[in-house]
């Protein structure tokens, strides 16, 4: 029955936040003044002119990759661009392996590898 999901996170800064998707390698699929939906492969999600302190810094997203190691570096390099963003090393988790990655309105993103 259903086939997809896409999430609707805040943005504190929506200029910034749809620049740093577009820099993490998202693309465009639809945009007007206070939304714009990004995807890449299978992954896709909102992001909306629209900010809670509380909720942004409880909200998480699961995202599957394959190279995490050469994800880790291009999060290094967009450090240097969004100083506000955090990040983890790789950690060895029970479900595989992971980087913690804080985007510039606290949303917390888990990249992960699950082999």
């Amino acid at each position: 029955m259903f086939s997809n999901i896409q999430p609707f996170i805040p943005t504190l800064d929506y200029n910034v936040s749809r620049q740093f998707y577009l820099d993490f390698g998202f693309e465009i699929a639809y945009e007007d003044d206070d939304l714009t939906l990004f995807k890449k492969d299978k992954v896709s999600f909102f992001i909306q002119k629209y900010y809670i302190k509380d909720w942004a810094e409880n909200t998480m997203l699961q995202l599957y990759v394959d190279n995490l190691e050469d994800l880790l570096q291009q999060i290094k390099k967009l450090k240097e661009t969004y100083p506000m963003i955090k990040y983890t090393e790789i950690k060895d988790v029970h479900y595989g392996k992971t980087v913690h990655l804080i985007d510039p309105a606290g949303v917390l993103l888990h990249l992960t590898d699950p082999r």
